[in-house]
């Protein structure tokens, strides 16, 4: 075997060494790089190319706002309960549920021994209010010749007024009843009266059939007008200052998320539900589109806008959006070398806020220093890197 001189030796000995000192350069890069796998690099190049400005968080004067929960409601005028003014039993059901009706327009009809004894009665007023009006203008003639008593003409006078006022009474109660007095004089008695609907709107849930037995307490069905429909929101103790008469609000239904409706505050009610703690503050609602189906109960989301205040802001082009969560790129470190200048940013995750004008409000997740540096445009470069990175790491 031949022997290596001492110059071979050295050299195979540093040679040794610089390998050994080239793998740990490389597996240092390795680690550095997993370590810092959430940071994402660009060299002023790369920066310039695509357009990435840096700045600072700005305080803007944005509008804020309070998200409240509510529902759409009627006010007690555009919702009616039918129910009989006497106890019978239902004879017709003319409507069934969801039919739209007419103000004033029969929705069923009460057949009750009620009625034909209030007509037998009214009868009978009726002819003794006119023998009471005959007796007093005989006792007027009377006592006109100097021959009748004083106080039997007092009598007679305060028994027609009596008579009078009892058949006025009855007559307007007939009325009510849709029977009129008219045709009970020319002896045309009635057996049955017909239910009419104070408003016009569409019919709730009919709770009667044909042959029901019904009292004054009884509810037939109800009928509501949907044509004024308006939001109900509940404010807790918190917001109650910062909400105004005037103010406007988004209102998203619960159940049709791509269904926004404008509104404004017209009312404030001024005492606490005693099972939330809150007061109800009433919205008007601005029309919706023809195909906007809106029906009371409906529940809702309500954004109100309470005014500008300074808030912490950023482009919108500054956030991004992944995996259900928003973040900006903060600058962490610049560094210099002879290939030129490179930045280091991390994500930072953002709550964002209303939006206005171009800026977003954001609060971070976590304390941002007040001078950080942060990527102001074209965000979305830095956060498909965030991804690729996160697909390769993965």
């Amino acid at each position: 075997m031949k022997k290596f001189s001492l110059v071979s030796k050295i050299i195979l000995l540093s040679a040794l060494l610089v390998s050994c000192g080239q793998r740990q350069k490389i597996s240092n890069v390795e680690e550095e790089s997993h370590d810092h796998s959430e940071e994402i690099s660009l060299t002023e190049e790369q920066m310039k190319a695509v357009g990435i400005n840096l700045g600072n968080v700005e305080s803007r004067d944005l509008n804020s706002v309070i998200r409240v929960n509510g529902q759409l409601s009627l006010d007690p005028q555009r919702r009616a309960e039918i129910t009989s003014l006497i106890n019978g039993v239902v004879s017709n059901v003319l409507v069934t549920d969801g039919k739209y009706i007419s103000a004033g327009q029969p929705v069923a009809s009460i057949t009750s021994m009620e009625i034909i004894e209030m007509q037998k009665n009214y009868l009978i007023l009726k002819k003794e209010t006119l023998t009471a009006e005959q007796e007093l203008n005989r006792q007027q003639e009377l006592s006109a010749q100097d021959a009748g008593v004083q106080k039997t003409l007092q009598n007679a006078s305060a028994q027609y007024e009596i008579s009078k006022a009892q058949l006025a009474g009855l007559e307007k109660q007939l009325i009510l009843l849709s029977i009129n007095p008219q045709q009970i004089s020319a002896g045309n008695l009635v057996t049955q009266i017909p239910l009419r609907s104070p408003i016009a709107g569409y019919v709730g849930k009919v709770n009667v059939s044909t042959g029901s037995f019904v009292n004054t307490q009884t509810s037939l069905m109800y009928i509501t007008d949907n044509s004024d429909i308006h939001c109900d929101m509940k404010i807790y103790e918190k917001d109650i200052n910062l909400v105004e008469i005037g103010q406007s609000v988004n209102i998203v239904l619960t159940n049709q998320k791509s269904t926004v409706l404008t509104g404004e505050i017209y009312q404030i009610n001024k005492s606490f539900d005693d099972e939330t703690k809150a007061i109800t503050v009433h919205a008007s609602i601005k029309p919706a589109t023809p195909n906007t189906k809106l029906i009371p109960g409906m529940y809702v989301t309500g954004v109100i806008n309470t005014g500008k205040n300074k808030s912490a802001a950023v482009p919108n082009d500054a956030i991004v959006s992944r995996d259900g969560k928003q973040f900006i790129f903060a600058l962490q470190e610049e560094e210099v070398s002879e290939d030129g200048k490179s930045f280091h940013f991390a994500a930072v995750e953002v709550i964002s806020g209303v939006s206005e004008l171009g800026y977003t409000q954001i609060t971070p997740v976590d304390k941002l220093a007040d001078d950080a540096q942060i990527v102001l445009s074209n965000a979305f470069y830095l956060g498909s890197m965030s991804v690729d990175h996160g697909e390769h790491n993965h």
